[in-house]
């Protein structure tokens, strides 16, 4: 058995790493009247000088866009994140696409590349999978060597970003097929808690929203990495989860991912 309040006092520490305030002097993003983002004073130097599709304005970076519809804004974040990409002020280009809304469930206001997200503050959603054995064991991933971000730190066996245009289900069924070799379609998943981490990375400012899944794979289940960002899986007894979650070898969304359905799990008191 695990102590379940040895694992609420771990949660708390890691929410307040989690749970951080852009510095002062960032400057809010605005696009299509709504604040989506927040952008250091450089990056918003840059934009508002170097491309003809930003101006500061009342302490705020806007983007100008009266009258545009998503798919122009589009077009212009693009063009914005190339000239970035361009001038060294964003790193990691992925080609592929994230929805711009100014808050959960909302319409989104446009798309934007995923490696301009960090750049200019914009939330992005994402999807983590927490995987248990029949036998009380919990299966964890070890993200590749040549990851960008956190290489070679534990996660959860399936975790992914929510492209445009997919929604959360869709968006696990394939990173779990990409990341484990496993066809979820008709599993009993339950969801789980909503994370939002909010912390400064290298990368800019990170606003993320992880909504947690749970499921019990079958014994006949060996999952196997398809798309070379996974270093290793194992399945793991608890007792060495829960030290590695306390040392730090998980990533901080995924240790985060890990507690909220170990707690689910009403492992106890030991």
């Amino acid at each position: 058995m695990i102590d379940a309040a040895r694992l609420r006092a771990l949660q708390a520490r890691l929410m307040a790493r989690a749970q951080q305030q852009p510095p002062r002097d960032w400057l809010p993003v605005v696009i299509a009247g709504r604040e989506v983002g927040v952008a250091s004073p450089e990056v918003a130097r840059f934009l508002a000088t170097a491309t003809p599709h930003f101006r500061l304005l009342d302490d705020r970076l806007r983007l100008v866009d009266d009258g545009l519809d998503a798919a122009a804004r589009t077009a212009l974040l693009h063009e914005s994140a190339l000239r970035l990409r361009d001038a060294g002020l964003l790193r990691g280009w992925r080609d592929e696409r994230l929805d711009v809304r100014p808050e959960p469930g909302a319409a989104p206001l446009a798309q934007i590349e995923r490696a301009a997200c960090r750049t200019l503050g914009i939330t992005t959603t994402a999807v983590h999978l927490n995987a248990f054995a029949g036998d009380g064991r919990v299966w964890v991933a070890r993200r590749a060597a040549h990851k960008p971000i956190d290489p070679g730190l534990l996660d959860n066996l399936v975790g992914g970003m929510v492209p445009a245009g997919e929604d959360e289900l869709a968006a696990l069924a394939r990173e779990a097929m990409e990341e484990a070799g496993l066809d979820i379609a008709g599993w009993p998943l339950r969801r789980g808690g909503r994370i939002r981490c909010m912390r400064p990375v290298p990368e800019g400012f990170q606003v993320e929203d992880v909504q947690v899944f749970d499921a019990t794979l079958p014994p006949s289940a060996q999952p196997r990495n398809q798309d070379g960002e996974v270093g290793e899986i194992a399945c793991w007894p608890l007792p060495r989860v829960v030290a590695a979650l306390e040392s730090g070898a998980f990533t901080l969304e995924a240790a985060l991912v890990m507690i909220d359905g170990l707690l689910r799990q009403e492992i106890g008191d030991g």
